[in-house]
């Protein structure tokens, strides 16, 4: 389904408040591995972007 004006409008609005504000952090993974890690850090109750974050952080203790 096509979308509306309305949507592209919207859709506008939100790049350019957003621009430049995030970067992608991207890596390749086999299937298997990245079913894995979703599922460990969705059991943990977290999301990528936190566990990200929450595993710096722990290396950064590490090297203290």
């Amino acid at each position: 389904m096509p979308r509306s004006e309305a949507q592209k409008a919207a859709d506008k609005r939100y790049a350019a408040k957003t621009k430049g504000k995030y970067v992608q952090f991207a890596v390749n993974l086999l299937p298997e591995e990245y079913k894995r890690i979703c599922d460990v850090i969705e059991a943990a109750g977290m999301g990528k972007a936190e566990f990200l974050r929450w595993a710096v952080c722990e290396l950064e203790q590490r090297q203290v």
